[in-house]
């Protein structure tokens, strides 16, 4: 599972080409709309500008706050904090690194693309690198005059130095931007600035607008701006300033967890004191409660966002600030968690109760243990020093956003693959890796089917086995992988190649030490099991207590003998379905080739048949 709101909004700052008429202007030219612009921008020397300081309001997501922004303008740096509910924390790029601090000070180091892109392209555009002479060393294109919604634009097509396009819509009345535009990753936004002011030699936009494709929003409005202050120790990466988290009566906890379906449950979870409940454990999420949790605890929600996982579609969200949340004797107090329907998303495809996740914010505090073989979960206090475990291998991972990933080999290939506890299958690989490596692609061995369902719906994959996977000193064979065909959600995302989740996590002790940014795997009881996966070629969901089939690969038993999308499983081997829970279902469904099992099935005219299911490999 891949959500992260914090990452998320971050990376929906990238923004991307509006559809638009274009006509070639005459007369117009790149020197002349970039002398135009910095004629309308500036009334002094640019080179005069060494930094820009604003104060003023933000609305991100509903949520109403106070925002600043130091740029260093020579240096393209910038830092930006604000004081906005869930959203308070603050995010710079020191001209190597980006970050971000959340609400309670945990400093997270994003080494992944996007947010190595969009810091790149903020510091070119805050500190007005544009109007330099040689515009800040970037490409510059006139892309010609546009229309759109009855106004006019010149655009100019900028690529910052390490950056990716943007697009300048300039007023050809004003030469003032109007609106910016640009890619990175999967996201796209519209930006539109106005409410120009003339400050200390400077034409300033002191109001903006960002429109997100996934239906998210937010706005700025600047209320003072400031030209050539000190800025230097704005530009510094700040330091962890965590206190927020203890384990009761010692430096360890450990507690016991269900391991269903490859995922890890926690089962007893406590949130200001009641429950217990179930959560889920995601090594790159968020915290999660239900809406039923938050109800229950009588806590008040804020804001409004829209969320996307694996899946196509989006799902609202809201922020509830709860005042603590325990598992065993590790607590961490005042936090802010999602507050997101993830039993009827999620939950659905699980067979299990889920009240919520635990994720990253949780496990980054802690040294985190996951023994897979003996369903135990350790958490411990971070160390100054790097952990160790016996007959571990470390490994280090940096941070895409919240999400850790390792260098892993696929045959021959080096690839960088996110480590995902929250998701059930083994190797995921996503379009843009295949396209990039068609001998690989060509290792599917099945048509497309719903591999998995996350908030946002299905995904979508072939299935294949990988002769040969590489991860640190060990050597995985036969593997099954999904080679996914998804256009949409996070695994249609370019800048993330690969997946690894709970089929290939639970062959190990998994330990995460998110203070020194390493994965330590140690060998367990499961590490030589043959990789088996389900045999009948349904795709089931548990909707309301009945186990529905959501999709029927071709070429498998399940459509030989007949099934279909909508059907419902009433009877197994003649006992009620309901005398069986998902994961045993499914677990019967995975059994050796030429197991029979007969199905009693519902269909949508409410007509009950027999079915006789024999089971049969075809990955």
């Amino acid at each position: 599972m891949r959500i992260n709101a914090l990452a998320a909004l971050l990376l929906a700052t990238a923004i991307s080409p509006v559809a638009s008429s274009a006509q070639p202007q005459s007369g117009a030219s790149t020197p002349a709309v970039l002398a135009a612009l910095r004629r309308a921008m500036l009334t002094r020397p640019i080179g005069t500008l060494t930094s820009i300081h604003t104060v003023g309001t933000v609305e991100v997501l509903n949520i109403r706050g106070h925002a600043q922004e130091w740029v260093d303008a020579r240096g393209a740096r910038f830092t930006v904090a604000q004081n906005a509910g869930a959203l308070s924390g603050a995010s710079g790029w020191d001209g190597k690194t980006a970050w971000n601090q959340d609400y309670a000070g945990l400093v997270t180091i994003d080494g992944g693309q996007s947010g190595r892109l969009q810091a790149v392209n903020q510091a070119y555009l805050d500190g007005l690198r544009y109007l330099r002479p040689d515009a800040g060393g970037a490409t510059v294109i006139y892309a010609g005059r546009r229309s759109d919604n009855g106004s006019t634009y010149d655009v100019l097509a900028v690529t910052p130095p390490s950056g990716t396009e943007i697009q300048l819509w300039i007023d050809p009345q004003t030469h003032l931007i109007a609106r910016l535009t640009a890619t990175v990753g999967a996201v796209t936004s519209v930006t539109t600035l106005s409410n120009y002011r003339h400050v200390d030699g400077i034409t300033y936009p002191f109001e903006s607008s960002t429109q997100l494709s996934n239906g998210n929003a937010y706005s700025e409005r600047v209320s003072s701006l400031e030209v050539n202050a000190d800025v230097v120790e704005r530009m510094r990466v700040p330091g962890q300033n965590v206190h927020d988290f203890t384990i009761a009566g010692g430096s360890s906890t450990t507690l016991p967890i269900q391991v269903v379906n490859n995922h890890v449950y926690v089962t007893n979870v406590t949130v200001e004191g009641h429950g217990p409940y179930t959560f889920v454990l995601d090594s790159g999420g968020d915290y999660i409660v239900t809406p039923e949790v938050a109800a229950a605890l009588s806590v008040k929600s804020s804001g409004a966002m829209r969320l996307q996982g694996v899946g196509s579609a989006t799902e609202g969200a809201s922020f509830a600030r709860v005042g603590s949340i325990a598992a065993g004797n590790a607590v961490v107090r005042n936090q802010y968690a999602l507050v997101l329907p993830i039993a009827t998303g999620f939950g659905v495809a699980e067979g299990m109760r889920i009240d919520g996740m635990l994720g990253y914010q949780f496990l980054a505090r802690f040294l985190t243990t996951i023994d897979y073989a003996d369903s135990k979960l350790t958490l411990a206090m971070p160390s100054s020093l790097p952990a160790a475990a016996p007959g571990a291998a470390a490994m280090q991972f940096f941070l895409d956003g919240t999400i850790p990933r390792i260098n892993v080999n696929v045959g021959d290939v080096t690839v960088s693959a996110e480590v995902d506890t929250g998701n059930r299958a083994g190797l995921e690989l996503t379009p843009a890796f295949l396209a990039a490596h068609p001998a690989i692609s060509a290792l599917a061995r099945t048509a497309p089917t719903v591999t998995g369902f996350g908030v946002g719906g299905p995904s979508y994959a072939r299935l294949g086995r990988i002769p040969s996977l590489q991860i640190g000193p060990y050597q995985i064979t036969n593997s099954v992988a999904l080679f996914t065909t998804s256009t949409e959600g996070a695994l249609a995302d370019p800048f993330n190649p690969a997946n690894i989740g709970g089929a290939l996590l639970n062959r190990f002790d998994c330990t995460f030490d998110y203070a020194h940014q390493q994965l330590l795997l140690a060998k367990n009881a499961h590490f030589d099991a043959p990789f088996s996966y389900d045999r009948s070629g349904l795709f089931l969901i548990d909707q309301n207590g009945t186990y529905t089939v959501l999709a029927v690969l071709p070429g498998t038993a399940a459509a030989s003998a007949g099934l279909g999308k909508g059907d419902a499983i009433v009877t197994i081997d003649g006992a009620p379905a309901a005398t069986q829970s998902l994961a045993s279902l499914r677990a019967l469904l995975s059994s050796s080739a030429g197991t029979v099992v007969h199905l009693g099935v519902r269909n949508a005219q409410n007509a009950v048949r027999d079915v006789t299911l024999t089971l049969a490999d075809y990955v």
